[in-house]
């Protein structure tokens, strides 16, 4: 394939004759746009996950189901146990009405540091205890509803370890949204949650005056999420309270959640309620807003009811409640109020009710209750990095050993990183054509899922052209694609170019994040999504439309998806990519587009490994980027592409591979 042009918007002169800029800009195949495609797909995927899973209808069955979904769950997690020392140190003491705080400091893992807030009750002990989670607080352990509840607890005869999520309170500068990074080295933000929290148990039983056998858990939101999981796989918590966070899964998946609620693949085994049945037979409350938009009461019913029928399998239906509040989305006093009830009720014995009253709380901004007074200790973005270069010594092969592993490599990255790819039939259907000064433009709708229409036109100089034929793929969608001087360059060279928009850009443009989101719950990548596709259109391509050969063309993330196309489907003659990204390992994290880290791929392949599946076809990466979107001088892009460069020399093809750099060092 020829070296690409610089990139040009203008329209060639021989097209905008008798047609304007916008008028080609505006080629659309669908009648509108079809922005609700992803999210219906997202959807009815879901509603058959959950219909295909086998629940317990008898007694009988439920330990073993319920040890099934653990061990799944676990393994989804991402989750490495192993506990290090918590080199926990208390950094301050004070002296409050009725109770003390203590500021503390965790090591959750090695270097990983954990802050809270350890509320105490005047006596001896030792006392039941609970850990106060949160959920997105913008003041973390500092929020007032936070203080409230621990403050109230602690009079009350609790001891109460109020904790920062990572990338909150005094954790800020960890991160947060950056775990979804996690995935592509095997772990995840919810597992990295679960772990700290596993460890503050761990902090909690090494207090004396804590009772470990009367321990509880809470907190609201992302915080109930948290509460669910941490209850779900730790029988040290012996009650649970998720506030405005129970739901099912099939309602969800259209509007989406946080990196920090979305387990790896979790619905190809268990929904919410097969989630909280791993509490059973502990007490369970379930909290909820009646007006709540973020998490609907209904989800809420929904998931209660389904849960219920466990615990009253288990013969314990008194242990599992739901509590209604005429409230939206939060942690208001009626619901801590019903929460202090349940843990009086079954970590004490008592049926007494606790009330909030003369609170002495601190402001959610005063530094008395800082654990660090600046930045200190690991970040997600260093727990990537370590342990993205711990996988590519644990892969690292010869050329010629892992030319042998190619084959098996593709049925690993198609399973195990993709989450597999359907068996359809495609359906091609052609809604119309035209003529643009000698351009024959078809519009072309290629149905490559049951809900999944794939929108593309097929470009030619004229009806006689030649066999061969360019994808032209761009997160910016296919409509620019007939004003490329690029495009031009190839129909003039006598190749018809498909320019199509993979599903979630162009006319079915959806949010990239939600999108994420989704098939990580889903266990379906929305990346491995774009890249089946790619390979579908190469059916069709090969097929119906009868061209004898095909090659890719892609711009920056796009670049990455007619990579792995070509690395799974050595039907493509050629590759050639513009400014994709050169490498998912970086020592101070990464701008790319969250669809970038498919689970798991890092234990497989880098970039550069990804490229060399490609040899010995011909493969061009022009202008390559860093981690954050900075073109690459040409020393450093071959430095980063030298293992690619390796396997074609030992093909005996380095004339097909070529990386091209203008950026100066």
């Amino acid at each position: 394939m020829r070296r690409a042009e610089a990139v040009s918007f203008s329209p060639p002169e021989s097209l905008s004759r008798g047609r304007s800029l916008l008028d080609l800009l505006e080629l659309k195949v669908l009648p509108r746009n079809y922005s609700s495609m992803l999210r219906d797909h997202f959807a009815r995927l879901a509603y058959e996950l959950d219909a295909s899973l086998t629940r317990p209808s008898r007694p009988e069955e439920v330990e073993g189901w319920r040890r099934r979904v653990r061990e799944a769950l676990w393994d989804a997690m991402g989750v490495e146990p192993e506990r290090a020392e918590l080199n926990a140190r208390v950094v301050r003491r004070r002296r409050k009405k009725g109770y003390g705080v203590e500021n503390i400091v965790f090591e959750s893992r090695p270097g990983f540091l954990v802050t809270g807030n350890l509320y105490l009750p005047e006596g001896e002990g030792p006392f039941p205890a609970i850990l106060r989670v949160h959920g997105h607080y913008p003041r973390g352990k500092f929020q007032a509803e936070v203080q409230a509840s621990a403050a109230t607890l602690a009079r009350a005869g609790f001891v109460v370890l109020a904790v920062d999520m990572v990338g909150y309170g005094d954790r800020w500068f960890q991160g947060h949204r950056e775990g979804v990074w996690l995935p592509a080295i095997g772990m995840s933000l919810p597992g990295l949650l679960l772990w700290d929290n596993i460890r503050a148990l761990d902090y909690l039983e090494s207090r004396r005056e804590v009772d470990p056998e009367r321990i509880g858990v809470t907190g609201s939101s992302g915080g109930g999420t948290q509460t669910m999981y941490l209850a779900a796989l730790d029988d040290r918590v012996k009650a649970a309270v998720p506030v405005v966070s129970a739901e099912v899964f099939e309602d969800q998946v259209a509007s989406g959640r946080c990196y920090c609620e979305c387990v790896p693949g979790i619905m190809r085994f268990a929904n919410v309620s097969d989630v909280l049945a791993l509490i059973a037979p502990r007490p369970l409350l379930l909290i909820c807003g009646i007006h709540d938009d973020v998490f609907p009461v209904l989800r809420a019913r929904k998931a209660y009811l389904r849960l219920k029928r466990i615990y009253e399998m288990m013969g314990v239906a008194d242990r599992v409640a739901l509590y209604e509040v005429h409230t939206g989305h939060g942690y208001f006093r009626e619901m801590r109020e019903a929460m202090y009830r349940w843990f009086n009720r079954w970590l004490r014995g008592e049926d007494e009710p606790i009330e909030e009253r003369d609170l002495d709380l601190d402001s959610e901004y005063s530094p008395s209750l800082s654990c660090l007074p600046r930045p200190e200790g690991e970040t997600i973005a260093t727990l990537y990095y370590r342990k993205a270069l711990e996988l590519a010594k644990a892969r690292r092969a010869s050329p010629e050993e892992w030319i042998q592993r190619v084959g098996e490599l593709r049925v690993r990255l198609i399973e195990d990183v993709f989450g597999g790819f359907p068996e359809e039939l495609i359906h091609v259907r052609s809604l119309g054509k035209e003529t643009l000064n000698g351009i024959e433009v078809e519009k072309l709708a290629i149905r490559t899922e049951l809900d999944i229409i794939v929108p593309a036109l097929l470009l030619r100089r004229s009806k006689e052209g030649g066999r061969r034929c360019r994808v032209y793929l761009s997160p910016r969608g296919k409509a620019r694609a007939p004003s490329l001087g690029i495009v031009r360059s190839w129909l003039d060279a006598g190749y018809a170019v498909l320019a199509l928009d993979y599903r979630g850009v162009g006319e079915t443009a959806f949010s990239e994040e939600v999108a994420v989101k989704n098939s990580l719950v889903l266990g379906r990548h929305v990346l491995g999504m774009r890249v089946y596709d790619v390979i579908r259109a190469i059916d069709f391509l090969l097929g119906e439309a009868g061209f004898s050969e095909v090659e890719l063309y892609g711009e920056r993330e796009a670049g990455f998806i007619a990579l792995l196309a070509a690395a799974l489907d050595e039907r493509v003659k050629a590759v050639h990519t513009l400014e994709m990204p050169a490498t998912l390992v970086s020592r101070d994290g990464f701008s790319y587009p969250p669809s970038l880290f498919p689970p798991n791929i890092l234990r497989y392949a880098d970039v550069p490994e990804l490229a060399a599946m490609v040899a010995p076809r011909p493969l061009a990466i022009e202008q390559p980027i860093g981690p954050h979107l900075e073109l690459l001088p040409q020393e450093e892009a071959d430095e980063c592409f030298e293992f690619t460069r390796y396997v074609y020399e030992c093909l005996g093809a380095p004339h097909n591979f070529s990386v091209i750099s203008y950026a100066s060092g």
